[in-house]
């Protein structure tokens, strides 16, 4: 099975809180209840997972019951310091670890498991899951996302990933950096190179490629998992995306 390590420790200082008065993005409500339960829910509804540890602030902790999670971790100043608290917190044990966002308002059990199940089969040291455009528009129409478009397809990323717990001890900076450019292509132009950027932009590039250089920079072996649910790739980013959460969720 694959612990759970949820990072829930976001601030929002621009348009999501001066409309709603919430600051803490994990506690908006979608579909009845704040976002960060609806991540634990899944979890917990997840035949894949063990474990499940909640980085967050006081304020987003005590709206989560007990039973929603197993280890509790105050959140730091930064990312960076919630990846490394997280990991140390679930530092024992074997298996896999996986990193998930608290602000993902439709998240399945399905998507978790399918997500796990895939990376477990991979046997690689990190893998991250990449969601057909398709998919993510037939899912949720409107929504805006980042888009990279290699020869097998056009894809946006997940929101999650799913490491060895041995390589998530050794390299959480290095985590804690890819993870958080994920969807900036200026950050990820600085560490996989202009060059190879070039060549997402044109679409030249493959999959394979990009698990290669991706494996290089980290030193062990990176893996993309196609994934067909688009609520990984879904999270609240901006004012409309929040809009948009709660209209599909109250259908």
């Amino acid at each position: 099975m694959v612990d759970a390590i949820v990072l829930a420790g976001g601030v929002d200082r621009g348009e999501i809180a001066a409309h709603t008065g919430v600051v803490h993005r994990p506690l908006l409500e979608v579909g009845g209840r704040p976002m960060v339960q609806t991540t634990l829910a899944a979890l917990r509804g997840a035949a894949s997972i063990g474990r499940v540890a909640l980085v967050a602030p006081d304020a987003v902790q005590a709206a989560v019951p007990d039973d929603a999670v197993d280890v509790r971790v105050r959140a730091g100043e930064t990312f960076l310091d919630n990846v490394l608290v997280g990991v140390q917190a679930m530092s024992t044990g074997g298996g896999y670890l996986l990193l998930l966002t608290g602000d993902l308002p439709l998240i399945t059990a399905e998507a978790i498991n399918d997500m796990c199940n895939q990376s477990l089969a991979s046997k690689a040291d990190v893998c991250y899951p990449i969601v057909p455009k398709d998919s993510c528009e037939r899912r949720f129409p409107g929504a805006r996302r980042t888009y990279v478009r290699i020869r097998e397809g056009t894809f946006t990323g997940g929101n999650g990933v799913v490491l060895t717990r041995d390589f998530a001890t050794r390299r959480q900076e290095l985590i804690a950096r890819l993870y958080a450019a994920r969807k900036n292509p200026l950050k990820l132009a600085a560490m996989f190179g202009l060059g190879f950027i070039i060549g997402l932009l044109t679409g030249r590039l493959t999959l394979r490629q990009l698990e290669e250089r991706a494996g290089t920079i980290i030193s062990g072996r990176a893996c993309a998992i196609i994934s067909t649910y688009p609520e990984l790739g879904f999270d609240v980013d901006k004012l409309d995306d929040l809009h948009l959460a709660r209209r599909i969720a109250g259908k």
